[in-house]
C-alpha cells in the first residue's frame, strides 16, 4: 500500500514540474528600447555651451509595478496582472538604462550617467525620478506619470521639482506595441528634462555661472 502511495506522490510531483516548466516556456519576455529624439535643436543648441554631467541618482517604482508580470489598468481601481507576458529584467533597471541612454543622446556632448559610470567625475546636477504609473489602459494608451527633481551641489540644493504625464497611443492590440508606446513615453520624459537642462546652461564664453539662479520649487500640475 505504501509503495502505491509513494508512486502516486512521485507521479504528481513529476506532473507538477512538467506543468510548471511548460508554463514558464510559454511566457513572452520584453525589453524597453531607447527612442531617438526628433528634436534636432538639442544637438544644435548644445554645441556652443559648457559641458555638464547629470547623475541619474535615483529611480523609484511603486511595488505593484516592481514585478516581472506586465500590468494592464482596467480603471482607476482595478488592474490585470498578465503571467504570460513579462519584463525580461526588473523594470526599474530596464527603465533606468533606457532613460539614461535617451537623456545622454539628447544633451550630447554633455553626459548623463549613473553612479557606476561616474569614474570620478563630479556631476553638475543630480536627477531623481519617482514613477507613479507606467502601464497600458483599456483605451489603448501607454501612460507614464512621474515626478522628477533636479538638484545641485554636495548639499543637493533643489533646482526644480516637476510632475509629468504622458499618454502614447498603442498602434495595435498587442503587448509588443504596448512596450513600444511605453518606450516612446520614456523618450518624451527625456525630451522634457533635456529641454529644461538647456535653460540652465551657459554659453562657453561666459564665466562664473551659478545654476542656483534658476531655482524653481513650483511643481506644475
Amino acid at each position: 500500500m505504501m509503495i502505491f502511495i509513494k508512486r502516486g506522490i512521485i507521479i504528481n510531483l513529476i506532473l507538477f514540474l512538467v506543468v510548471a516548466c511548460t508554463s514558464n516556456n510559454s511566457a513572452t519576455f520584453y525589453l524597453l528600447k531607447p527612442i531617438p529624439s526628433s528634436n534636432l535643436k538639442f544637438t544644435q543648441n548644445n554645441a556652443a555651451i559648457d559641458k555638464i554631467t547629470v547623475l541619474v541618482k535615483l529611480v523609484n517604482f511603486p511595488e505593484y509595478l516592481d514585478q516581472p508580470q506586465m500590468v494592464i489598468r482596467e480603471n482607476d481601481y482595478k488592474l490585470q496582472i498578465n503571467e504570460d507576458h513579462r519584463w525580461a529584467e526588473p523594470i526599474v533597471n530596464d527603465f533606468t538604462r533606457v532613460f539614461v541612454k535617451n537623456l545622454d543622446s539628447r544633451i550630447a556632448p554633455n553626459d548623463a550617467r549613473v553612479y557606476s559610470r561616474l569614474d570620478g567625475v563630479k556631476p553638475d546636477y543630480q536627477l531623481s525620478i519617482e514613477v507613479f504609473q507606467m502601464d497600458v489602459n483599456m483605451d489603448d494608451e501607454a501612460v507614464l506619470k512621474t515626478e522628477w527633481s533636479l538638484s545641485t551641489g554636495k548639499k543637493a540644493k533643489w533646482v526644480t521639482r516637476r510632475s509629468s504625464e504622458y499618454k502614447v497611443t498603442i498602434k495595435d492590440n498587442s503587448f509588443e506595441s504596448g512596450v513600444e508606446a511605453q518606450s516612446k513615453a520614456i523618450g518624451l520624459l527625456a525630451d522634457q528634462i533635456a529641454e529644461y537642462l538647456q535653460t540652465l546652461q551657459k554659453p562657453s564664453t561666459t564665466k562664473n555661472y551659478s545654476p542656483t539662479h534658476f531655482l524653481d520649487n513650483n511643481i506644475p500640475r
